[in-house]
Formats: structure tokens, C-alpha cells, sequence
């Protein structure tokens, strides 16, 4: 039920709840939590993306792809506020949430946006980012983007040294 029909199941998951939940009813509660949690994270619906994400760690405290996707979205939270204050935390941010999954170059990608909405010109630490995601796993979606902004920043790098010659 938690893989076919997550939401049925969290809809059912109060009466379970308080009938002392089985280690099993426990994990198949995560399960449902965090397929709910993903698909939020895909169509970009943070804040419940990360209500699915705690109650998955309700029922499994060390679930790592729980705590990583916490991670990420508090880093998206801020990044998307634009402010510089708050652009140096969702670095710090996806910095950590990399150690959660450290072959994942997702974090990377998000690390060098977050270099270019503080300043754009900061080529070495933008394009150092986006080559240390490249070098890592991504999703097709994201890689494609990663090798556009790497194209992107390039080019402005070389139209500015070429500017000041």
C-alpha cells in the first residue's frame, strides 16, 4: 500500500497511529511519506515536500534521503529569496546536504546559482561548483541545465576578459 497508494495510507495513518504501530507499519508509513515527499519536491511544493520529509523521520529518525531532501529544500527556500545573507546559508546549506549523498551532484548545481545570485562575476567558484556536480550523478533534467550554465558563465567570462584587453 505504501508504494501503490501512499496517500491512502497516510490518510489512514492516525487510526494506525494510536494502535501501537509495528516496526513494519512504521517503515511502510515512511515509505508513503517520502514517494509523497518526492513527488512534491518535482513539482517544486516545498513547504509540503517538507512536511512529507519530517514525518518521515517521525517513523525512521536516520532515514538519510529524509534528512538530504530537508536539507535541499531549506537551501531552496533561502536561495530563492535572492538575499546575500541568506544566499551564503543555502551554500552552507547544500554543503551539508551533500554529505548526505555524496555521489549526488544536485547540491553542486544549486551551490553555483547560489554563486552567481550573489555576484555573477565570481566565475572560478560558479564554474567550479557546476564542474563538480557535472563530475557527479545528476538526473538528465538537471544535467542538461548544469551544462547550459556552464556554457552560459563561460561565455560571459571570456566577453568580460576580452572587454577589459
Amino acid at each position: 500500500m505504501a508504494i501503490d497508494s501512499p496517500r491512502e495510507l497516510i490518510d489512514i495513518q492516525d487510526s494506525l497511529v494510536n494502535s501501537n504501530l509495528s516496526k513494519k507499519n512504521q517503515e511502510a508509513l515512511a515509505l508513503a511519506h517520502r514517494k509523497i515527499g518526492m513527488m512534491h519536491m518535482v513539482e517544486k511544493n516545498y513547504l509540503k515536500a517538507k512536511n512529507n520529509f519530517s514525518n518521515v523521520l517521525v517513523f525512521l529518525a536516520d532515514d538519510s534521503t529524509a534528512r538530504y531532501n530537508l536539507l535541499m529544500i531549506d537551501g531552496h527556500l533561502l536561495r530563492k529569496t535572492g538575499k546575500k545573507e541568506n544566499l551564503w546559508n543555502a551554500i552552507e546549506i547544500y554543503y551539508k546536504a551533500s554529505r548526505f549523498q555524496p555521489d549526488n551532484g544536485e547540491p553542486f548545481f544549486f551551490i553555483g546559482k547560489s554563486y552567481q545570485g550573489l555576484n555573477g562575476n565570481d566565475f572560478d567558484l560558479i564554474l567550479e561548483s557546476y564542474q563538480k556536480a557535472i563530475e557527479l550523478k545528476l538526473p538528465e533534467m538537471i544535467k542538461n541545465d548544469v551544462e547550459q550554465e556552464i556554457l552560459s558563465v563561460s561565455k560571459r567570462e571570456k566577453k568580460l576578459k576580452d572587454f577589459w584587453k
